[in-house]
């Protein structure tokens, strides 16, 4: 876990939550890994990477207990989970567009330009992925032929959610990327869409997201990003 910029204090009893990276961040992992029950009150945040909820509780000064989520069929992995129960915070994150039974209905979020690219790495180490690797195909052909490959993928149930990504993504960023479907055979019982940024503009979003070595982030997916940051 790399944290080591100071936790920004957030009062669980205050309706008024000011946006900063460490909050944009959590939200990032709260839409792609986490959820909100019907009650009105309760936030989970689960994930099969104890380090990230150790990231997550970080960013939001929490202090509760991180606990062993109950079997599902659904996972073969042990799978942790922290579970927050604040009717204040549930209702702000309702007023920036994040609900119970968000996996299809998401949409466009009130995220603040200043700390979308926070949000953004957050939901990449909820849900999205970076990949490198070396492409030796044409090798065979001639050894000068191997190219460097870089992906930077961001993924989600709702079309409209990926859509409002990548639109503002192109807003704030000036690159485009594709969006293409990902079908249920391959992913479950439903379809996902996945935004991808190939080689030349994921060199250019990388260094927005990682914007500094300090920020909150897996460390397995930063260390793959991390030949492609200006500070490297």
């Amino acid at each position: 876990m790399r944290v080591q910029v100071p936790p920004l204090a957030l009062s669980m009893k205050d309706v008024s939550f000011v946006w900063n990276s460490n909050i944009a961040y959590a939200i990032g992992l709260l839409v792609t890994d986490g959820s909100l029950s019907n009650d009105g009150r309760h936030i989970i945040f689960t994930s099969k990477d104890y380090n990230l909820l150790l990231v997550f509780a970080y960013c939001l000064n929490l202090k509760g207990k991180i606990c062993i989520n109950s079997p599902s069929a659904l996972s073969k992995h042990t799978v942790y989970k922290i579970q927050i129960s604040n009717v204040a915070l549930y209702r702000w994150l309702n007023s920036i567009g994040v609900y119970s039974q968000k996996t299809f209905t998401i949409s466009k979020l009130q995220i603040p330009d200043d700390v979308f690219c926070d949000f953004l790495r957050g939901h990449i180490d909820g849900d999205g992925s970076i990949v490198y690797y070396k492409d030796r195909y044409l090798a065979r052909k001639n050894e000068a032929y191997i190219y460097d490959r870089l992906f930077v993928y961001f993924l989600s149930a709702s079309k409209k959610h990926i859509q409002w990504i990548q639109q503002s993504i192109q807003r704030l960023y000036f690159i485009r990327g594709s969006i293409n479907i990902l079908p249920h055979k391959s992913t479950g019982k439903h379809d996902m869409y996945r935004l991808k940024f190939s080689t030349k503009e994921a060199k250019i979003l990388l260094p927005k997201l990682y914007w500094n070595a300090s920020v909150p982030c897996l460390q397995r997916k930063f260390i793959i990003a991390k030949p492609y940051l200006p500070y490297n």
